[in-house]
């Protein structure tokens, strides 16, 4: 695992909402981290493909991830603030 797939890990497991490729990016580059844009999305994608990290479609229709639990499960989603739970 090289340290930009570490970093996008870190931020993820200390998030307790699903979160845009955007938001991971802009909350690595704001602590300083030096991590291209391409490399989160492409780090992103590599875990949803694995089942490592949950996928959403936002309302506006952009991908939020988030690392949830093992095993299969339903996620509700509100539709007006976005809030989710299990």
């Amino acid at each position: 695992m090289t340290r930009q797939a570490a970093l996008v890990d870190e931020v993820l497991a200390t998030a307790t909402e699903f979160r845009t490729a955007q938001d991971v990016y802009a909350q690595l580059r704001s602590s300083g981290a030096r991590i291209g844009q391409t490399t989160v999305y492409r780090h992103l994608q590599s875990l949803a493909d694995t089942g490592a990290v949950d996928v959403l479609r936002s309302p506006d229709g952009e991908s939020v991830y988030r690392i949830c639990g093992t095993g299969h499960h339903h996620h509700l989603v509100c539709r007006a603030c976005g809030r989710t739970v299990e």
